[in-house]
């Protein structure tokens, strides 16, 4: 008997907290304002709209906002502010930039995915055998080669920063033979982060090229010419 009655006891506590759990929550939700402010020279974006820094905005009860701060140089910064009734809304939100890693070890090039003309100055199959050479002493895999077409593509090397995932590649193609000239394109591209590097679809072309392959075109323009 007492067993029953304690149950009962307890499932009337947890019905009254329940009940009274919604009218605690109603009375928490109002209409809200804050100001967000970021860095000098920042872009910020409030639910799709640029606006100028600071700026106050009105969230309406249970509604919310989308924020994006975008500078060059840095990582773009999204935030989204729910006015709930659960999550606190700051009176004030000055939003910090992080620097961008990618773009710090980069360099902005108009070598980046364009076709470059090279002209060898020796014959056909020696320049074959020092482009290979080439190549190979700066990227680990080449994963075509045909010295019959002239053809011959590099693996990506990919590398992971902060904003993103930059994969880099090298692609040589015979575009005449007499005399003879090379067409080489360094490709750079860019995807958000934990993209993997075969996802192609997730990757766009980056006008910046990694500093570890600055010097990859110039090389092979500077030592084919030479006999």
């Amino acid at each position: 008997m007492k067993s029953k009655h304690l149950l009962l006891s307890m499932f009337a506590g947890i019905l009254f907290l329940s009940l009274l759990a919604q009218p605690a929550f109603a009375q928490k939700a109002k209409n809200r304002v804050m100001t967000i402010s970021t860095e000098s020279g920042a872009n910020l974006f409030v639910d799709g709209n640029q606006v100028t820094s600071p700026v106050k905005i009105k969230i309406p009860k249970y509604s919310n906002i989308s924020v994006k701060v975008e500078k060059v140089g840095f990582v773009t910064e999204t935030r989204k502010y729910e006015n709930n009734g659960i999550n606190i809304i700051p009176k004030s939100d000055f939003i910090t930039l992080i620097k961008d890693e990618a773009y710090e070890n980069s360099f902005v090039t108009n070598l980046a995915n364009q076709d470059i003309d090279i002209r060898p100055a020796r014959n056909q199959d020696d320049s074959w055998v020092l482009l290979s050479r080439l190549v190979t002493s700066t990227f680990d895999v080449i994963a075509i080669t045909d010295k019959s077409t002239g053809y011959m593509a590099t693996a990506w090397s990919a590398k992971t920063f902060n904003s993103g995932v930059v994969r880099t590649r090298l692609i040589v193609k015979t575009s005449n033979t007499n005399p003879l000239e090379y067409k080489a394109k360094l490709v750079s591209e860019i995807a958000p982060p934990g993209v993997g590097v075969n996802s192609d679809e997730s990757f766009r072309k980056w006008d910046r090229v990694l500093r570890t392959f600055e010097n990859v075109i110039p090389d092979l323009q500077t030592r084919l010419n030479v006999n």
